[in-house]
Formats: structure tokens, sequence, C-alpha cells
């Protein structure tokens, strides 16, 4: 196993000889072999390991683990703890999405206080084939054929070769264990079951299953490598480009954004490239993102968050969202740099006024039309795209729309004796 850790590291240029390197340690097989076996080829290992706090006391457990282990071993070592779930929740991801966010990150942190120019992460032959199968059943496109790179950045796979059979051997050649995860177990995870019975039922076909797909993904970097820079670099507009390269411009749009591209599936590189040939529109995406089209012009931008409702009162100017909103009587009374909507004053429940944003159920009938329409309507026919409809204000009297800034005065509550006045801040 150290002669195919050596030359990974050489055939991949990862690593200098004696360079100090960061391992990323779980307390897992994979990751204690990495550890052990850079530490014996001469290199200068430190080790960090991040505690979930997904799996309670067993999670404790590994922690201590590693410390331990490196201990004994005379390799520096940090530690830290998070809230997974909490973090999922505030960034709108899956768990498993935001703990791999949150795991790179306090690599990054601690590569930077140890002064560390190399992260090296346990990922092994076996991973790489998983990995592969997982985006095949999912329906991906080349891009998740190419398999787990084995040089990002300053991040390293000096396993990416070694499966995972070499690395048990390599332990208790040296009688080392290891910690063991539960979850890792349980088949009811799509990952797992590929783990647990599909890589061993192709191995029964073909024993080299893992490094004849290594050898692919390889081979699948490499046209994806020349078919993204020319996507890059062609001048036509995304929606007269050829397919071939189409998708790959919109997933380079998606990184350069930061949308999380862990979340990213075909269906929603199928739903941008779609935008991309109509003249308006727009497409949410994860992590809070969306893709706009304005009129034939494509762009990625963070959601617009709701702008929580505010009661308003007459004669006080208040600050809704990028918005300032006001209600007056006179109309000396409103700035030049306000739009204004009259309105009846003198009917209206003063007492039970709200602003807000719109809603899909919204309905109002402006003067001398016939018939209530929905607000999705006659912001389209105005040509307001659909990131700005989010944001702009709706005054309300109780479950009545008064007023909509862009579109007018319903005529329930039309009149002269009042104005509804809206500035962009």
């Amino acid at each position: 196993m150290k002669q195919l850790v050596r030359h990974t590291i050489r055939q991949y240029h990862m690593l200098p000889d004696g360079a100090r390197v960061l391992c990323g340690l779980s307390g897992g097989a994979d990751s204690v072999s990495l550890v052990l076996c850079l530490q014996e080829l001469g290199y200068q290992v430190c080790a960090c390991h991040l505690n979930h706090g997904m799996r309670g006391t067993q999670a404790d457990a590994d922690e201590a683990f590693c410390r331990d282990f490196c201990e004994k071993h005379n390799i520096p070592f940090v530690s830290e703890r998070c809230d997974v779930f909490a973090e999922a929740e505030k960034r709108k991801l899956s768990a498993e999405t935001a703990a791999r966010e949150m795991r790179y990150d306090f690599f990054a942190r601690c590569a930077e206080r140890m002064q560390v120019p190399y992260l090296a992460t346990a990922h092994t032959a076996d991973d790489n084939l998983e990995t592969m199968l997982f985006h095949l059943i999912r329906g991906t496109g080349s891009a998740g054929l190419a398999g787990i790179p084995p040089v990002r950045g300053s991040i390293i796979r000096p396993l990416i070769a070694v499966e995972r059979r070499q690395i048990e051997r390599f332990l208790i050649e040296r009688g080392q264990n290891w910690c063991t995860d539960a979850t890792n177990l349980d088949d009811s995870c799509t990952r797992n079951k590929i783990r647990h019975h599909v890589i061993p039922a192709l191995r029964d076909i073909e024993p080299c299953a893992a490094r004849h797909a290594l050898e692919a993904a390889q081979l699948v970097r490499q046209d994806n490598a020349y078919l993204d820079a020319q996507a890059r670099e062609e001048t036509l507009p995304l929606a007269r480009m050829p397919e071939a390269l189409k998708a790959r411009r919109v997933r380079s749009m998606l990184e350069q954004a930061g949308v999380p591209m862990g979340e990213i599936t075909r269906r929603h590189i199928r739903a941008v490239c779609t935008l991309a040939d109509k003249r308006s529109g727009t497409v949410s995406l994860p992590g809070q993102f969306r893709a706009v089209n304005r009129q034939g012009t494509l762009s990625v931008v963070p959601e617009t968050p709701k702008t929580a409702p505010v009661h308003i009162k007459p004669n006080q100017a208040m600050a809704f969202g990028a918005y300032t909103v006001s209600i007056v009587r006179k109309i000396s009374d409103i700035h030049s740099s306000f739009k204004y909507y009259p309105i009846a004053y003198d009917t209206i429940n003063m007492s039970n006024l709200t602003v807000r944003t719109w809603r899909s159920s919204d309905r109002m009938q402006l003067p001398g039309t016939r018939g209530a329409r929905s607000l999705k309507r006659l912001y389209a026919e105005r040509g307001i795209a659909p990131d700005e409809r989010d944001s702009l204000p709706v005054l309300c009297s109780g479950d009545s729309i008064v007023a909509a800034a862009g579109i007018g005065t319903d005529v329930r509550f039309c009149g002269q004796s009042g104005f509804f006045a809206v500035c962009r801040r």
C-alpha cells in the first residue's frame, strides 16, 4: 500500500518530499491509515477532527480516539465541535451537504491556523467507484462520471488508488485499531447499499472494478477539462450554444455564484437551460439562489428574502425591506422621489393596515377593468421581473388589497383623499 500511495503522490504531483500536510482524521480505517502511511513515508503530518454533533456519545468517543491516537504517534492535533442540524436549517441545506461544507470550512481554518499548505483527505478507490455509481443511478452527466478528483486546489487524496481491503490489511499488520461509524452499516442509505451490495457484486464479476473505474474517471476528467474550457470561451448566447456546451456553461455560472453544487441535480441544470430559451422567467435553486432571465439575459442571484409584514400608521414613514412606505392625506407631503397611489383615505380602517409582499392567491381589480385578476398576471403584464415582485410593497386592509406598488389601487379603495407613497431606498 505504501508503494501505491507513493506512486499516486508522484503521479499527481501532490506533495514535495518531507512536506507538512494536514490530514482530516475521522477515526475510521481510511483516515487512520492515511495518517500512518504519510508519516511512514516521511511527511510532517498534522491532523484535525470535526465532531459534527450528530451521533451523541459515539461521536465523542471517536473524537477521544483521534486525540489519543495522535498523542501516541506525536502528531499535532486540533478538534472542534459543531451543530450540523442547526446549521443545515440555517443554510436551508440537507444535513449531509451542510456537514460536508462545515467540514471543509473547518479544514481550511485549521490549515491556515497551523500554517500547513496541503490538506489530505482519505478518499479511496472504493469511494470513487461508489460515487460514480451513485451519480450514475441518479442520472448524471459526465461531471458525475468523473468521480473524485485526486487533486482539487490544495486538497489532495493520496489514497485514491487504494482499495479498502488493502487499507484494512495495512492496519492489521501494524496492530492498529480504528473506529466504526454505526451509520455506515445502515442500508437505508443509498450509498451504504451500493457499498455493501453493489460493489461486492461488481468485484465478483471483475475483481479490478475499482481500479478500472479510477482509470475511466481520469479519462472523463480529461474530456471534461477540454469541453469546460470550450464552454467558458464560447461567445454565443447560452440559448444558441451546442448542447454539449450549454449544460457546462450553466454549471460554471452556478459555481461562480456560490450555489451548493452538491445539491444540484440534472433537473436543475435542465430547468436553467430551458429558462435560457425563454424571454423572461425564474428558476429556484438550492442554497437560496435563483436563476433569472430578464429579456434574454440570464443571471444567477441570491433569493430575495421575504420581508415580514409591518403595520403602517398615517403620516409615519416606515422601512419595508428595500423600500420606504408611508400614508399621507396631502400630495404636498410626498417627496418627489416617491411614487404614489391615490386611495380613499376616509373609507379605510386605518387601524388595520399592513404592508406585505405579494402572495400567489392575491387578486385585485383595477379601475376601468372587468373583474379581479391575479397579482401575478398584473405584474407580468407590466413587465415586472419575478425577482423584483418578491420585494414590492402591497398595502392591505385586513385580507383585502388596497394598493400594490408597480400596479395601482384596487377599485374598491379608489379615491383622492389620501395617498400610499412608496420609494426605493
